[in-house]
């Protein structure tokens, strides 16, 4: 209900700055509850339009609400009738997009505080481009691929039917049945076949392009080599006498496993940021939810192995999350977004003693985002070109590079929450505080509240040795 308020009591100034909506739906009379919107953000929502041409402000509101209403219905109709699931990308379906939602609450926030969510938005109004939903959603289909391929041929020795593969897809190599004990296999195969349902929302959300060819001994290979330190040139195998195999037991699986699950979670929330279409932010939320909790239970079958010693490494299950964990920091720009197995660091959750991580947030609980080009530099081993890691041949649609996966917008230093509802495209939105400083927070609100105490000490970012490596 919220959303839908919002759209139709948005201005038509957005229609300009995403795109004209068909003109079928701009015709009649506002509703009766539009009519009834508060006057403030009425005369705010339209006073750039009344310095242009002069046009009354109840005729924005009018046009625009029979746009929301009109988007709504056309939207809802092209995702639930399988005859014509790609609608919502279709220029004259009217649909008027979702913007930069602002909130009208004018209660007073600390946005300063929060740094976590601050950063990700910020990173999330530099990715976005002109990226639209089909953009995202043909992103989204390449991830999903990478992710379930692997946790369906390794907990069920399938791969994918055709349809989910789509049209032409390679056969990609190093897809194999893991070694898995009858418990482990139980609850793997829950995530094995959530994650076939992922890229089945991917096509009927409108993807068509093919899964990519996805090298997993590479890829895996590439990302150990670079989270043990080791040179250009040199190898796991001249390391330890053997490459990576995801394969080989329980450990091994659900390293491979949540690796991959967790760039899931956190790209598909950084998504949310970028979509347009509200239908599809809220399937991608949805998506977010899932591969978290899915990630949980990698993690937690992880801790009750967390002593014990992985192949071909010589180290626990501990110490190579850690070093997996600071690899994905390392390369997804500046921001601190992840955690190994434990969390000893004291500027986020950290639980006494056993110092368990099931799911790793700020400290005020909140999940981490990564954008899509984030995710890609850390698929993509770094390759600039988008050729690399798991992805030797590259990747189709037009999200397939990692260049300015670092960026950062211009943000909204003057906005403090006390201003009105309404909605902007990214280029009016003016200046956002910056992603989380060396430093951290000095203060958290709130922190007297949680169980813990949550002393000074240093952040890292792409080092392994607070999460668990000694």
């Amino acid at each position: 209900m919220q959303t839908t308020s919002m759209l139709q009591c948005s201005t038509s100034s957005q229609q300009r700055a995403f795109g004209q909506a068909s003109s079928k739906h701009s015709t009649g009379t506002a509703p009766k509850h539009v009519r009834q919107c508060p006057a403030r953000l009425v005369a705010k929502a339209s006073a750039k339009q009344q310095d242009s041409n002069r046009k009354a402000p109840l005729d924005y509101l009018r046009e625009a609400a029979n746009v929301g209403m009109g988007a709504l219905l056309a939207a809802t109709i092209a995702v639930t009738s399988p005859m014509a699931y790609a609608a919502p990308f279709d220029t004259d379906t009217g649909l008027a997009p979702l913007g930069n939602l602002r909130s009208a609450d004018k209660g007073s926030y600390q946005l300063d505080k929060l740094n976590t969510s601050t950063a990700h938005i910020k990173a999330g109004l530099g990715a976005r481009k002109d990226y639209t939903d089909k953009d995202i959603v043909d992103f989204l289909c390449n991830t999903e691929c990478v992710e379930g391929r692997f946790d369906t041929m390794g907990v069920q020795g399938k791969d994918f039917k055709a349809e989910l593969l789509g049209p032409n897809s390679k056969p990609s190599k190093g897809l194999r049945k893991a070694n898995l004990s009858p418990r482990t296999k139980a609850l793997l195969e829950e995530v094995a076949l959530s994650e076939q349902g992922h890229a089945l929302y991917t096509r009927q959300a409108g993807s068509t392009i093919p899964c990519p060819y996805v090298d997993y001994d590479k890829g895996f290979n590439a990302v150990f080599a670079r989270a043990y330190g080791l040179k250009d040139g040199e190898t796991i195998s001249k390391l330890f006498g053997s490459d990576w195999d995801p394969y080989v037991n329980d450990a091994t699986f659900a390293l491979s496993m949540v690796f991959l699950e967790e760039l899931g979670a956190t790209g598909n929330k950084g998504l949310i940021a970028l979509h347009t279409n509200p239908i599809l932010a809220d399937s991608t939320a949805g998506l977010a939810t899932t591969a978290t909790a899915f990630a949980a239970i990698e993690r937690s079958i992880l801790f009750d192995l967390k002593d014990e010693i992985v192949p071909p490494t010589n180290e626990t299950v501990t110490q190579v999350f850690a070093r997996l964990s600071a690899y994905r920091d390392a390369m997804d720009g500046p921001q601190i977004d992840d955690q190994g197995l434990l969390n000893k660091d004291p500027r986020f959750i950290a639980v006494p003693e056993s110092f368990v991580n099931n799911i790793p947030t700020d400290t005020r609980g909140l999940s981490f985002a990564r954008t899509p080009l984030m995710n890609l530099n850390v698929l993509m081993v770094g390759a600039k070109d988008g050729k690399g890691g798991f992805f030797p041949e590259g990747i189709a649609g037009r999200i397939n590079t990692p260049e300015g996966f670092d960026a950062l917008a211009e943000g909204i230093d003057d906005w403090d929450g006390k201003a009105e509802a309404r909605q902007l495209p990214a280029s009016d939105i003016k200046k956002i505080p910056g992603p989380i400083t060396p430093d951290g927070p000095k203060e958290v609100p709130g922190m007297k509240d949680l169980t813990q105490e949550l002393n000074s000490g240093p952040l890292d970012n792409g080092k392994p040795e607070t999460r668990g490596l000694k």
